[in-house]
């Protein structure tokens, strides 16, 4: 069984107390045997001050190396936020998804894949300019992510694609009735009005022992499915 791995506060809390201590014991040592060795009559009160000095020099001395250890740990955590952040929509990017679709799928979860496609972006771009279609895919983000069930991950994994692992007990069609309706409900605003859009969607259940990569690929073939049958619908992996 893997041991937990302490969190950075706890790690430098632990490392602070043994720096002290260590300091400490050291400047005493050092101290006792200097008196062994040339002998004094002040032992007493050189030992105060080797038990003393390391209390007052240490802790600030370790708690700046700590502040920019944690500053450090902030930064890094941040930069690993970011790389794993779809920037226009905020959610997870294809690299976040695959690593936490791989480890559900490897911890034997009973899922489903849904692939969305905004249907002809292309030309909401070249209609209605790119900001056009930035708000286009921050939008489809939102429904999808309001639509998405409990325990689901929703991420875009390419440029008008997003992808939802769902649990296997969702309605993949009521789902998807369900982000139409919001879809066609809720039309994105651009300088050049209101633009309805609709989504193609590619399902496919996971087999047992599926990988991602095989799952994907049915669920893309899916999607190509319902492109080719006039998009606006769902279409189910074989």
């Amino acid at each position: 069984m893997a041991v937990p791995r302490k969190s950075p506060a706890t790690r430098l809390i632990v490392g602070g107390l043994l720096v002290v201590g260590g300091s400490v014991a050291a400047s005493m040592l050092f101290t006792h045997l200097s008196f062994v060795r040339f002998g004094d009559l002040e032992y007493r009160g050189a030992m105060w001050a080797a038990a003393i000095v390391p209390l007052l020099v240490a802790p600030t001395a370790y708690g700046w190396v700590a502040l920019l250890s944690w500053r450090l740990h902030l930064a890094n955590a941040a930069l690993d936020t970011l790389a794993r952040r779809d920037s226009l929509t905020g959610l997870d990017n294809r690299r976040a998804f695959v690593e936490a679709a791989r480890a559900r799928l490897a911890a034997g979860e009973s899922l489903q894949l849904l692939v969305a496609d905004i249907d002809h972006f292309k030309r909401i771009n070249d209609s209605m300019g790119h900001a056009a279609g930035d708000l286009a895919l921050v939008h489809v983000a939102g429904v999808l992510t309001q639509a998405a069930p409990h325990g689901s991950i929703v991420a875009r994994i390419g440029g008008e694609e997003f992808a939802l692992l769902v649990p296997a007990a969702t309605d993949p069609a009521a789902l998807v009735a369900r982000i139409a309706a919001e879809l066609a409900h809720m039309p994105v605003p651009s300088a050049a009005g209101l633009k309805r859009m609709t989504c193609s969607f590619g399902v496919a259940a996971a087999q047992p022992g599926e990988g991602l990569d095989s799952l994907l690929s049915r669920a893309d073939a899916a999607l190509y499915a319902a492109k080719d049958g006039g998009r606006d619908r769902m279409a189910l992996a074989s």
